[in-house]
């Protein structure tokens, strides 16, 4: 017995200090991945913090540039009260949600004391008096270059932000504010919505004061914990962004690994899983955002398309292929528009890039060129007075841009197209007569380049029945081909659909398109001369969602 109980002990000493490292490595291994898991968690905070932030910074960077556009109307036509309440107007009727801004151009009359001008919206009218706490800021704009914003004013908890010169005229501020309601109230989200995870308050100052709350998803007011904060530039002020994860960013499976860890003892199983757990909902975290970012490229894209508006003696269609290759929004665009006597632009151009960045500048060109146009100028003087505005403001580096202007019908039926093309691909006419030819003459240099150079102007007289392709380059260009092949192949396909409605030429145009690999975004517009046939549906420009039609 005593030599059993001699041979058992060392067995019963080999497990106790077995047990014992076991527990030293478990202990040691719950401490490591602790700390690993709140480093990763705050890292992800951080970063989910920073996108934020970078999205309320484009935002908030997108009101001054819309400002100093409407500043640039008042410049181009004198202080139109008129062309910048026409102009404001469009913004306030695209402005989403119930809570609509207000714009107004507004006159300092003495100390103390601001007039408006000229408005658009519910809160502002021409003739109106202010006198409140918008007056400091007001008056504070006048002597800044950048975007001044007012503190909350009344009980519906207005926010202001203004802009005065150079932007605005002499003497005078470009006002834009938008009541928030009377209280904080967060917006109903869905759990799969970007950024439903987090908790978000936004403040007008650098500390978090409840008076000063501008925006907020959730009750809870102020955020407690794990808290991670950031300042934002609104010009020179800082506004305080607190964000707060609702549950664990690194996921539930991770957040309790040191649980996991402690109770299965077995280091290294437990460790490459963990690793490889991490890294999987790393990379499914990063695809769902993508995602969600390129569904949102896709949306702005489409509210940045215009409406084909009903015009006497104009059938007319249009479609925009977003790239194939994954790429953010892009700068493509078209237009059509009704100008002075009767008369008709055309337009469709390209802006450099593939971000929104490069959305936002085609926006403000699209807006400017409708404003130099809409009066009935030249299509050499738009262009010219474009290209002027466009190096003016640095919106962007390079711009391609074809602007048609369109006579009304002769006793004939025929049409006179004045026409300038600053660096973009020809469009196309098919005559009544079935031939096809390229719109040339009327070129010159892209907008944007570091050359100085006048934009020419080119007339072609259109016959009854006439029909004009107006495009982008992603429609001719394949890749491994040249693009006078590609030009070559968009004739012929327009002349052999001469019976074709304009709504199936421009499905016709694109079915190569759809079924190739895109390196570029594809807009396209078609114009039929002749009384346009009825319309089923509203003639808005198809965006598909995927690479394919």
């Amino acid at each position: 017995m005593s030599g059993q109980r001699g041979r058992r002990l060392p067995l019963r000493t080999a497990s106790a200090v077995a047990l014992l490292i076991a527990l030293a490595v478990t202990a040691l291994a719950t401490w490591g991945v602790t700390r690993a898991v709140h480093d990763q968690e705050r890292r992800l905070l951080k970063e989910r913090t920073t996108e934020v932030g970078l999205l309320l910074t484009q935002a908030i960077d997108a009101i001054p540039t819309e400002l100093a556009q409407q500043g640039a109307i008042l410049q181009a036509t004198g202080g139109s009260t008129t062309a910048y309440e026409q102009a404001v107007a469009k913004s306030v009727a695209a402005a989403p949600g119930p809570n609509k801004p207000t714009y107004a151009w507004l006159q300092q009359v003495r100390p103390g004391a601001f007039t408006v001008k000229a408005s658009a919206g519910t809160t502002l009218h021409p003739g109106e008096l202010i006198i409140d706490a918008r007056v400091t800021a007001l008056a504070a704009a006048l002597h800044s270059p950048k975007v001044v914003p007012t503190p909350l004013i009344g009980p519906q908890r207005i926010l202001g932000l203004a802009l005065g010169p150079p932007s605005a005229p002499a003497g005078t501020v470009l006002y834009r504010e938008t009541p928030l309601g009377p209280t904080v109230s967060p917006p109903r989200t869905a759990s799969t919505d970007p950024y439903a995870e987090l908790a978000v308050t936004l403040y007008s100052t650098r500390t978090p004061q409840p008076s000063t709350i501008l925006v907020s998803t959730t009750r809870a007011i102020p955020l407690r914990g794990q808290v991670r904060n950031q300042l934002l530039a609104v010009g020179d002020t800082r506004w305080l962004l607190a964000v707060k994860a609702r549950s664990p960013l690194v996921g539930g499976l991770t957040a309790y690994a040191p649980w996991i860890t402690l109770g299965a003892g077995i280091l290294a199983s437990l460790l490459i899983a963990l690793v490889v757990e991490s890294a999987a909902r790393r990379r499914d975290t990063a695809l769902t955002l993508y995602e969600s970012e390129h569904h949102l490229a896709e949306t702005l894209q489409r509210s940045l398309l215009p409406q084909l508006p009903e015009l006497p003696h104009l059938t007319l269609a249009a479609r925009y292929l977003a790239s194939g290759t994954g790429q953010q929004v892009g700068g493509d665009w078209f237009d059509v528009f009704p100008v002075a006597g009767d008369r008709v632009g055309l337009v469709v151009g390209d802006v450099i890039g593939h971000n929104l960045a490069a959305a936002s500048a085609m926006a403000q060109i699209r807006s400017l060129v409708r404003g130099y146009a809409i009066d009935g100028d030249s299509p050499a003087n738009v262009i010219t007075r474009l290209d002027h505005i466009v190096d003016a403001l640095q919106l962007t580096q390079f711009v391609t841009v074809f602007y048609g202007l369109l006579e009304p019908p002769a006793a004939d039926g025929s049409r006179v197209l004045t026409y300038t093309n600053a660096g973009h691909v020809p469009p196309m006419v098919r005559h009544g007569d079935g031939t096809v030819e390229s719109l040339t003459g009327g070129d010159s240099i892209v907008i944007g380049a570091p050359i100085d150079s006048a934009h020419n102007q080119g007339e072609q007289r259109l016959d009854p029945e006439s029909t004009l392709v107006l495009y982008t380059d992603g429609l001719v260009e394949v890749p491994g081909a040249s693009l006078t092949d590609g030009l070559h192949d968009l004739a012929a396909s327009v002349a052999a659909q001469a019976g074709s409605s304009p709504e199936e030429l421009c499905d016709h145009l694109l079915t190569g398109v759809s079924v190739r690999s895109r390196r570029d975004d594809v807009a396209l517009l078609v114009v039929r001369l002749g009384t346009p046939a009825t319309r089923t549906a509203a003639p808005r420009a198809t965006v598909p969602s995927t690479a394919t039609t």
